[in-house]
């Protein structure tokens, strides 16, 4: 499970940005590419961040799509399904523009 060491890493940022104030909420951006499951990724986030000023503190997820550069035709689309194909031509040869991002965008905290 590795959403459990992203939590750890998320928890870890967050505290190290709040510089000793209470985190309140905490922002990430997950691309679908990433295969964090939500659910899991928030109890693990709960769970380290239990007694520290983060506790208790809402994780929100942006779920980014994946969307795709078609090197054959110049379309770029949103890809639904592995392997990622052109939604244009059916094409294999796609570039990822999108959906494999993960990152905190935001960190808001109290006093």
């Amino acid at each position: 499970m590795h959403e459990l060491a992203i939590a750890d890493a998320v928890v870890s940022m967050a505290l190290e940005q709040a510089a000793g104030r209470r985190v309140s909420r905490v922002g990430m951006r997950i691309g679908y590419l990433r295969q964090v499951v939500p659910s899991s990724l928030r109890f693990g986030f709960e769970l380290i961040a239990r007694d520290t000023s983060a506790e208790g503190a809402e994780l929100e997820i942006e779920h980014i799509p994946v969307r795709v550069w078609c090197e054959a035709c110049g379309t770029e689309s949103q890809a639904v399904a592995l392997p990622l194909t052109c939604a244009g031509c059916g094409g294999w040869d796609v570039a990822v523009r999108s959906g494999d991002e993960m990152l905190v965008d935001w960190i808001e905290t109290e006093g």
